[in-house]
């Protein structure tokens, strides 16, 4: 990456990149095991850039469901 540090603005790929896959801590519920939560300090998996992960109220157009 060219000196950029991209953190702390969240972005659904990698801005060094562009690959969409993500490595992000995730905690699992344990009746569901669905996605309970995740942590914003992400890397890319391809390049290991670190970046932001994203959430629902990041969203470029204001919305979301909730």
């Amino acid at each position: 990456m060219s000196g950029v540090d991209p953190t702390g603005i969240p972005t659904a790929s990698c801005p060094n990149c562009g690959d969409m896959w993500m490595n992000v801590p995730v905690m699992f519920d344990p009746d569901t095991y669905e996605i309970a939560a995740w942590g914003l300090e992400a890397k890319c998996f391809s390049c290991d850039t670190p970046i932001t992960s994203p959430c629902p109220i990041d969203h470029p157009d204001g919305t979301m469901d909730i």
